[in-house]
């Protein structure tokens, strides 16, 4: 499974002040950290990013890859800091993400496809996140559609239904799997050439629970999405127990071979 490390945020207090101050110090050290613990990406999360977000996004990136060999999922609503971190970015980057509106998806789409980037498209549209399954479903295939047009390949394409709080909307906990479920048939319901993705915000689930639940409400949504096939998760790789699960998961279902080296 794809990890993508969640810890990089300016919503954090540790972050917030490292960006304003340009202080490389406290995020190379989460990089480090995240990467230690087996994170595939690095998510960061400038936030809005309104004022100077394409110099903010350059030194984020160009900063944390001087130092570590390490590919980052680019998170801003900023879409010129998106452009502004892809140009600077080694390796294949990951756009984290895109909803199903037209006017994002003609602005995104052709990014990722100019920069061979992945992209993570949401179930989400103006109107918020969908009610049901079938809503997600319709959202998803416009993104999927979009995809297609601007010549993106499908395997860089990452379908994420939505996790939500199961302290706040238990209902849409269960639609975010039978959304991923669904979007796992794809390929065969549209006829299409590849099968994209799919990636949840693991850590959705657990928001507003107490402290004590959230890594065990975690690591039981995602070994119930990894059965119905989940590819990757946006998460926080510091939680042990979260991915020791995930190891488990793979030496049962025989994804990794060499069990003996784990039991031991």
């Amino acid at each position: 499974m794809l990890v993508v490390g969640e810890n990089i945020s300016v919503t954090s207090k540790i972050v917030g002040e490292s960006i304003r101050n340009r202080d490389a110090g406290p995020i190379l050290e989460m990089v480090k950290a995240q990467k230690d613990a087996g994170a595939n990406y690095i998510d960061i999360n400038i936030g809005p990013a309104t004022k100077n977000g394409e110099d903010l996004m350059q030194w984020i990136v160009k900063t944390i890859q001087a130092e570590y060999d390490v590919l980052l999922a680019l998170d801003t609503k900023n879409t010129s800091a998106i452009e502004a971190g892809l140009q600077v970015h080694k390796g294949t980057a990951m756009i984290n993400s895109v909803t199903g509106d037209k006017d994002k998806l003609d602005i995104l789409m052709p990014m990722a496809k100019k920069y061979n980037a992945k992209i993570v498209g949401i179930a989400l549209s103006e109107k918020g996140v969908p009610p049901d399954v079938d809503s997600r479903i319709e959202v998803i295939m416009n993104i999927v559609n979009s995809a297609i047009e601007h010549g993106v390949m499908l395997s860089d394409v990452y379908l994420d239904p939505i996790a939500l709080p199961v302290a706040v909307l238990q209902q849409q906990v269960y639609n975010c799997i039978e959304g991923l479920k669904a979007f796992k048939q794809l390929k065969d319901l549209m006829g299409l050439n590849e099968e994209p993705k799919t990636i949840v915000g693991l850590s959705n689930v657990s928001q507003s629970s107490p402290a004590h639940l959230k890594s065990l409400l975690n690591r039981t949504y995602l070994l119930i999405l990894l059965s119905h096939g989940l590819d990757s998760a946006i998460m926080d790789p510091l939680d042990s127990e979260l991915m020791n699960a995930v190891k488990t998961f793979d030496i049962l279902t025989n994804r990794i071979l060499y069990a003996h080296s784990y039991l031991d």
